[in-house]
């Protein structure tokens, strides 16, 4: 058994005042609501406002994910909806696309055009809780341009909506892979980014530190690859698309993935909040304290739930919860007890949404803000894996930032070693994990059959041939008229922002793949990242 953090360092059995000895309370922990925010950006914490709990949704047709979002608020979900497109729709590929027919709905929501949002949000409030639509870079101006299009047919204040809808390019990297080339990715997401900040929409975009963890990545590493995600983007809407910090900083938000190594991860969201806002200050200039102030919102670790003994899946998400409440997060949707085998059952999201309630209510965790700090050992670990992540990041800014890293396979290489340590530990027992390597039984031996919600190919099918008819009964008049602009606009060059005529589009009921197909045709691309399909419209 090792004694040791996942990036290197060796702990100690007991903690003193000397392993704290060159803290100062005020230059780096603070009051919570003080500068540098290790502590956390309320006062009063949870006092004030509880985080939001919520349950991912997203398998089958759209309507079966507005059946379970309903189901959820039964539950007691509150404060926000939470949905993952399918990998059809998070690559830019329509339902009735060759390569789609077998994985529509299979893993999430099948969100190819304004249509499936509408059915989506069926009798389902566009205000009053937050809409967080996950799953990739790629779809991200489609899925602002939903949300801005269904404000409109409903009357509703686009300033009164709220959530997150869009995820940076990063993503595509670090393990939740579309098809789309980054520089497209990165265009697309610095287009949506910019429209936010310019219309002034309060909606968020996903910088996610979780996909680079959940491949592998260790903490210190997850603290330098978030830090250096954040340093990008926001160094590139100030420099390349004209904003202010202080309003670029409206947009991104860290979504954090939490394990079960439970002091580790806490230190490690402490560490980040007190990194961030130095950098803010002192490497961007902010004007403001809220800028200093990132938004983080945790994951708990779908990496942590094991196929064998599901069972034991209900304690790791409880701990995590209890790391993410301990921590301040802002927003929690959890892993489920049947996370290896498929989107959440019925059984697994109330035990899910349960976890959280319990947490909030009967614990007493949330009663107190930061109520680990001061401890020597939290102390220490916060300080440990803060300087372990700003060698990393020192590493990645010598090859010219993340970017230039990603280019040259730096990050990658990265990654690809820290996930086979992992590997070589677990197979050697170094690391423990019940039910896998430690205390196995034998399959026949497992007492609990776990319920697995399913889609078969029938109705990935069905929700393809809908799709391919739905196509037929369109008015092309509209559709026709809003790609021309749409491939006129997206050969204007990269600062050329193409979210209005992406909205265009999206309200003339122009499909994923033909939105994204045309921009790409523009770009020098084929119209199908496949080279299956060829463009329908004639493009002047």
């Amino acid at each position: 058994m090792k004694y040791t953090t996942d990036y290197g360092y060796e702990i100690k059995p007991v903690y003193g005042p000397r392993d704290v000895e060159d803290l100062e309370y005020e230059r780096d922990l603070g009051d919570p609501g003080r500068f540098p925010y290790t502590r956390g950006y309320h006062e009063n914490g949870y006092r004030n406002r509880m985080w939001t709990r919520r349950m991912t949704a997203g398998l089958g047709s759209s309507s079966d994910a507005n059946k379970v979002l309903k189901k959820y608020r039964e539950m007691g979900q509150t404060g926000g909806i939470c949905v993952i497109h399918d990998r059809v729709s998070s690559s830019c590929i329509d339902a009735d696309h060759p390569r789609a027919r077998l994985e529509n709905g299979v893993l999430g929501w099948p969100g190819s055009s304004l249509l499936e949002f509408e059915e989506l949000m069926e009798d389902i409030p566009l205000t009053g809780q937050s809409i967080t639509l996950l799953g990739c870079c790629a779809p991200s101006s489609l899925r602002l341009a939903y949300v801005v299009a269904l404000a409109e047919k409903r009357g509703v204040d686009l300033r009164e909506v709220h959530g997150s809808v869009t995820e940076s390019p990063f993503s595509n990297v670090f393990g939740q892979t579309d098809v789309q080339p980054f520089d497209l990715n990165m265009k697309l997401f610095l287009d949506t980014a910019e429209y936010v900040v310019r219309n002034e929409i309060r909606m968020r975009s996903g910088v996610i530190g979780q996909h680079f963890q959940e491949s592998g990545g260790n903490n210190a590493q997850v603290l330098a690859i978030e830090l250096s995600m954040l340093k990008e983007i926001c160094g590139r809407l100030v420099n390349q698309r004209g904003l202010d910090f202080d309003d670029a900083m409206r947009v991104p938000y860290q979504l954090v993935s939490i394990g079960s190594r439970f002091f580790e991860e806490i230190a490690k969201v402490r560490a980040l909040r007190r990194m961030w806002a130095r950098m803010a200050r002192e490497h961007f200039g902010a004007k403001k304290e809220k800028s200093c102030q990132l938004l983080i919102a945790v994951h708990t670790s779908g990496r942590t739930m094991t196929y064998q003994q599901p069972l034991n899946n209900v304690v790791r998400c409880g701990i995590q919860t209890l790391a993410g409440a301990m921590v301040g997060c802002t927003a929690v949707d959890n892993a489920t007890l049947d996370n290896a085998y498929a989107e959440p059952s019925a059984l697994a999201a109330r035990m899910s949404l349960n976890t959280q309630h319990i947490v909030a209510v009967e614990t007493g965790v949330a009663d107190v803000v930061d109520p680990l700090a001061g401890s020597y050992f939290v102390e220490r670990l916060t300080n440990e894996v803060e300087a372990a992540a700003y060698r990393i990041l020192e590493e990645i800014d010598a090859r010219g930032g993340l970017v230039a890293a990603i280019e040259k396979g730096h990050i990658q290489a990265m990654l690809k070693e820290e996930a086979n340590i992992k590997f070589r530990e677990m197979n050697n027992k170094e690391r423990l994990v019940v039910g896998v390597n430690h205390l196995a039984i034998p399959p026949e031996e497992e007492l609990f059959e776990i319920p697995i919600q399913e889609s078969g190919a029938s109705d990935s099918e069905a929700i393809a041939k809908r799709m391919a008819d739905w196509k037929k009964s369109r008015d092309m008049g509209p559709i026709e008229a809003s790609v021309q602009r749409l491939y006129a606009d997206a050969r204007k060059g990269d600062r050329f922002n193409l979210m209005p005529a992406i909205i265009g589009a999206v309200k003339a009921y122009g499909t994923a793949g033909e939105i994204i197909g045309v921009i790409r045709l523009a770009r020098g691309l084929k119209y199908d990242p496949f080279d299956m399909i060829q463009c329908p419209f004639q493009l002047n």
